[in-house]
């Protein structure tokens, strides 16, 4: 039999795990989703990694264990769009995070070796005032504005008397839910800066949607976003809250695993089934973690 050339996502799993024990296969999907891989496809539907695609995930897994960097800073270098890298400037740490987050998506003032070819001076530069920013209101009222009625027909026609028809409201994106939040509102409700948002995205705490152009939070995000202030609070970074994500990320491994075979299966009974078995895994899980960190902190308090 001809061996073949590619890897499965948990051939792919199995690989990289000695070196990253945290690696999940809900992680490598939400990497693709992201962009940072892109696996072919089976004609029934699989993934088929190659050499350049684990290399592409090592790779990403890497400089987020070892330098901390944002997805949309590593997607950005392997990409190649032109995102000077710290080795190119010369003038910064490697691990100098705060500065590439600075760079990304910011004005930043011209380095000393750039200043002698920079035309115009850094004021220029400056960010013009804001225009308001939609809120999710006003994009669920955009989304539902109907479009304008026909003009009505010169003559009368018999068989136009029926009664009208209202007009049909054309939806290219989902409605958020009626208390989606922009980050914006989510950082007022919160407490929270608008730059810590952002970090919490980049860290893949919070997963916002987005509608018409519009990030938006919905209510997991306020209670997700308010339990990382109080860390934030106590002088913990976003970056060291990946250890809940990774651990919520490997419980839902285990989940999705145990109950795979029952949704797999077009049958109702099987969807309830499977239902049933995450709802009430995933408070046992709730209790078990509960009762695990209450015994952790006895021993760390003495009692």
């Amino acid at each position: 039999m001809t061996q073949r050339s590619y890897r499965s996502i948990g051939d792919v799993l199995t690989l990289l795990r000695a070196e990253f024990p945290d690696i999940t296969i809900s992680k490598i999907r939400f990497l693709e989703s992201q962009g940072l891989v892109s696996p072919q496809r089976s004609p029934s539907g699989y993934r088929k990694f190659y050499d350049e695609d684990v290399e592409r995930l090592r790779y990403v897994l890497l400089q987020q264990r070892e330098h901390f960097l944002p997805l949309k800073v590593i997607r950005d270098r392997l990409n190649g769009d032109g995102i000077p890298s710290i080795e190119e400037e010369g003038e910064a740490d490697v691990e100098d995070i705060a500065a590439l987050d600075e760079v990304e998506g910011s004005s930043v003032a011209p380095t000393p070796h750039l200043a002698a070819v920079t035309v115009a001076p850094a004021p220029v530069a400056a960010r013009p005032t804001p225009t308001p920013r939609p809120t999710v209101a006003d994009v669920v009222a955009a989304l539902q504005e109907a479009p304008p009625a026909p003009p009505a027909p010169a003559e009368p026609v018999e068989v136009a008397q029926s009664a009208p028809v209202a007009p049909v409201v054309a939806h290219n994106d989902p409605e958020p839910s009626d208390d989606a939040l922009t980050a914006e509102e989510l950082a007022v409700q919160t407490g929270l800066e608008v730059a810590d948002v952002d970090l919490l995205v980049d860290y893949g705490i919070l997963r916002p949607g987005k509608v018409a152009g519009l990030t938006c939070f919905e209510p997991t995000d306020v209670a997700i976003a308010s339990a990382a202030t109080r860390f934030l609070a106590a002088g913990v970074e976003p970056r060291h809250l990946r250890q809940f994500r990774n651990g919520v990320e490997r419980e839902a491994s285990l989940l999705e695993q145990l109950s795979a075979p029952m949704l797999r299966q077009r049958n109702p009974d099987a969807r309830r089934h499977a239902e049933e078995l995450i709802d009430g895994l995933a408070q046992a899980g709730s209790e078990l973690r509960a009762a695990l960190i209450e015994r952790e902190i006895d021993r760390i308090l003495g009692r």
